[in-house]
């Protein structure tokens, strides 16, 4: 109902205006009267001595017009552009970032198990290479149980120290009695060993235990070790002729095996298991296995998070660092790069001094000086934020290489392009999470689209790269200079790329906003033919 009045008044209002030729005044009812029309023109050209008569070849001249202002400033923005990033490109990803790239390693910062197996090339640190020989020695000779058998004997002892006077000694695996304490020693029915659950040989040739093991030196990781089978967890009581028929093999595996020829011989049936011959009890069996595998599993994890935590924390620190470290050095150096061409096209343009001997010389000299200086001073905010965001992604980069390498092993190539690459997912999603002031979700969608195009096409470039490389050592003038030829052509390459992608994706966008800002010319120079009519009171006669 409030729609409705709102028309009536509107109506009601122009059908009082003076300055408005309504329709229904042309119509005249149902038929348009053209003699009104053109006397209506008429009077208005007469009025603002104007041919409001506008041919086709006039809408066709200012549209081509309108475009070609559009498309111009377009282009001299394109570049501008393609200067700024290319002088980025070589000194940043490709200069700096082939600089810091030269301490990256094949695998990453950290050793992985992946990797640790994989054999010395992919281990990060001094220290974990020599876990690596030490456990090689260990899977290809035989292994050092004199520290083992120490520790399981003073845990025998103890054990004989705990009990009292009438307590019996079971075997683990059987249930069965072998001894018992009377008058303060063991009087023993049998020989009864200490034996170790998981045995000394399977710990010591297990990776995990040796690339996890604490020490800083090959006999404090031996004594490592020797706590994990020395443990209460991974010890028992048993009978003596059993646990020399066990020796270092796997309990379930042994439980389940032929007895030997000797026992095979003594019984007369060969297909008999140990675990018949020995009448294992197989639910204390059980139990005893799953007790000490699973000890060794749990020290196994809190020794690996122990360790390679701190190493990612420490290692993604620098690498944090150091990316912080490139990017905003990169930017200081680009902008005085940028600084000092574009003085060199002014002095081009506008001639630097009347003659070198001129008294004015040096001071314009010291002038054009000092505008580099204040340019490249005033990014200092700038390579603050570069800095920040370079830090964070190189943290979180270091983080992804870690993981990777638990599954694949990357090349030192790769590293630098999960580094790169991060960045710029990194910048992208913060344009998207934390645009700039007055940006539309639209923008920042677009911007950051700009921006993973961009880490996509150095992170080829970084590829590309070493193939370049290649082909220009193979020239031997060239060779001596091939790192420096290889990053300007690289750099180039690179930079123009990612400029020309991105005035791809401007151009996609822009092409709808020209005819958008041409709506909006349109309806401004209709906004001031209205304000003109209203200033001007016009009599229809």
């Amino acid at each position: 109902m409030e729609r409705v009045e709102r028309y009536n008044k509107r109506k009601n209002k122009l059908n009082q205006s003076e300055n408005l030729i309504l329709s229904s005044k042309i119509k005249g009812g149902k038929v348009v009267d053209y003699n009104l029309l053109d006397n209506t023109l008429k009077k208005l050209e007469e009025t603002y001595n104007t041919d409001f008569n506008i041919s086709s070849t006039e809408v066709k001249q200012f549209l081509k017009k309108f475009q070609k202002d559009f498309h111009e400033e377009r282009f001299n923005k394109l570049v501008v552009d393609c200067k700024n990033e290319v002088i980025q490109s070589i000194v940043t990803p490709f200069g700096l970032g082939k600089i810091v790239a030269a301490y990256d390693k094949a695998g990453g910062n950290v050793t992985t198990l992946h990797n640790f197996e994989k054999g010395k090339d992919f281990i990060a640190t001094d220290e974990d290479k020599a876990k690596y020989d030490e456990w090689q020695n260990s899977v290809n000779s035989n292994v050092d149980r004199k520290v083992h058998d120490i520790k399981k004997d003073e845990w025998k002892k103890q054990e004989y120290k705990n009990m009292k006077d009438g307590d019996i000694v079971i075997d683990g695996y059987t249930g069965k009695e072998l001894g018992i304490k009377e008058n303060n020693r063991i009087n023993k029915n049998n020989s009864i060993h200490g034996e170790h659950i998981t045995s000394v040989s399977e710990i010591e040739k297990d990776s995990k235990n040796h690339l996890y093991a604490k020490g800083d030196n090959q006999a404090q990781r031996l004594e490592d070790r020797a706590k994990i089978s020395g443990d209460k967890e991974n010890l028992t009581l048993i009978d003596g002729g059993m646990n020399s028929s066990k020796s270092d093999n796997d309990l379930m595996d042994w439980a389940n095996s032929p007895i030997s020829k000797e026992h095979a011989k003594e019984t007369g049936n060969p297909n008999m298991t140990n675990a018949e011959y020995y009448e294992l009890n197989p639910e204390l069996l059980k139990k005893k296995y799953d007790k000490s595998k699973s000890f060794i599993k749990n020290e196994q994890r809190k020794k690996q998070f122990k360790k390679q935590s701190k190493e990612a924390t420490i290692t993604s620190v620098k690498e944090g660092f150091k990316m912080g470290t490139q990017q905003a050095l990169g930017l200081i150096i680009s902008e005085f790069f940028t600084a000092l061409f574009d003085e060199i096209i002014d002095i081009y343009k506008k001639g630097f001094s009347n003659d070198f001997e001129d008294k004015q010389f040096f001071i314009i000299l010291r002038e054009r000086l000092a505008r580099i200086g204040k340019r490249v001073q005033a990014k200092w905010k700038d390579a603050a934020i570069v800095f920040k965001d370079g830090f964070i992604s190189g943290f979180i980069s270091n983080l992804v290489t870690l993981m990777i390498n638990m599954f694949v092993t990357t090349g030192k190539r790769v590293v630098r392009i999960i580094r790169e690459g991060i960045f710029s997912l990194f910048r992208a999603v913060k344009m998207l999470m934390f645009p700039p002031e007055n940006m539309t979700y639209e923008e920042a969608m677009h911007e950051s689209s700009k921006l993973l195009a961009g880490g996509i096409i150095i992170s080829l470039g970084v590829l590309l790269e070493e193939y370049v490389d290649k082909l220009i050592k193979t020239t031997p003038i060239l060779e001596p200079y091939t790192d420096t030829i290889t990053t300007i052509f690289i750099g180039t390459l690179t930079g123009l790329t990612v400029t020309m992608t991105a005035y791809y994706l401007d151009k996609k966008r822009d092409d709808k906003q020209l005819f958008k800002n041409l709506l909006e010319a349109t309806n401004e120079d209709i906004k001031q033919i209205n304000s003109s009519l209203q200033a001007c009171k016009l009599v229809v006669l």
